[in-house]
């Protein structure tokens, strides 16, 4: 007797058919924003590129704004329900009537933390009459400026001017021209500085100041009627400090690949300090929020009476924090 086994052909794939379709609607679609090309916010490449957002459900497509109030504007619209950037432009959005709200953060350390002058200058004084550059007037790299400026003693826009000129290499260049006489950049571009024969005047990160820098920028309305996605994006981040510290080489090909780099010793640079101060539980600073508030309090009013409370919703740390999941990444 002879069997007729042709059926179980169009049997299997139609089953093949069904387990995709039902694994397609497991994955919900997001497009995610950042506003630096710099390696403070390689965490979110390398999350997505080691797969961590696919474990967890989610189809990340990452998108590049380089400017934080710009982005907040399309967070707010919901062309990208969540982004990393600087809480600070968050903080002002709210205070301006936005729902935006910080959901997490990766580092607490401020990224733009050295502040870089032109080889004839190396004492603070010698700043005074000159033009700092920064990236945009209100962008982090000009709140940042602005609180060096204060640690030295001097009055920004009276002392020192500070003119908006661009993104952090088109400082270097202006510096390198003396169009700027100096800057405040990365660690990486620090070092970069350094050995071109820039002064390092002075190192934020010796004061011990916490401030926004990468953070996880949503709605409150979306954490409502998303919470789910925003829990396992979260979650990719989280697992994600892990991976990004076990995983140099894997995590600087990331990193040279985003930021079309070849210059290896830089991306070193930068892997190896961001690796160190990354989060593993990453709640939003308070103190950072207060710094935040502090200096948007000189021109807004309303920063001053404002509760640093209101501008983070910590639920989905605390949920992932109490339930043991971090605790287990690192035994």
């Amino acid at each position: 007797m002879k069997y007729k086994p042709i059926m179980i052909v169009p049997f299997a794939a139609t089953l093949c058919l069904i387990f995709a379709s039902v694994a397609s609607a497991q994955v919900t679609r997001i497009k995610v924003g950042y506003s630096s090309i710099g390696v403070g916010q390689s965490l979110v490449w390398v999350a997505k590129e080691a797969g961590l957002f696919k474990e967890n459900g989610l189809d990340v497509q990452l998108i590049f704004i380089g400017s934080s109030s710009i982005l907040s504007q399309a967070v707010i619209a919901r062309d990208v329900p969540i982004a990393i950037m600087s809480g600070t432009a968050a903080i002002n959005s709210q205070l301006a009537g936005s729902d935006l709200v910080m959901a997490a953060s990766t580092k607490k350390d401020p990224a733009q933390a050295f502040l870089v002058t032109a080889k004839g200058i190396s004492q603070p004084a010698q700043l005074k009459g000159k033009k700092l550059a920064v990236s945009r007037l209100g962008a982090s790299s000009d709140f940042i400026l602005r609180l060096i400026l204060k640690k030295i003693g001097l009055v920004p826009d009276k002392d020192v001017a500070i003119i908006q000129i661009g993104s952090s290499p088109v400082r270097m260049a202006a510096l390198a021209n003396g169009v700027a006489d100096g800057t405040a950049l990365t660690f990486e571009e620090m070092m970069v500085a350094k050995k071109m024969g820039f002064n390092v005047l002075l190192n934020l990160l010796e004061f011990g100041v916490e401030a926004l820098n990468s953070d996880v920028v949503t709605t409150r309305r979306f954490i409502r009627e998303s919470k789910e996605t925003v829990q396992r994006f979260v979650k990719g981040m989280t697992k994600g400090v892990s991976f990004y510290t076990n995983n140099k080489k894997f995590s600087m090909d990331v990193i040279a690949r985003y930021t079309k780099s070849n210059d290896i010793e830089k991306i070193e640079y930068g892997y190896d300090f961001a690796a160190k101060t990354f989060l593993k539980r990453p709640y939003t600073p308070i103190k950072g929020i207060q710094l935040a508030l502090e200096e948007i309090g000189e021109r807004n009013p309303a920063a001053k009476t404002a509760n640093p409370e209101q501008f983070i919703d910590m639920s989905v740390v605390r949920d992932l924090d109490q339930s043991g999941y971090i605790d287990a990444l690192y035994k």
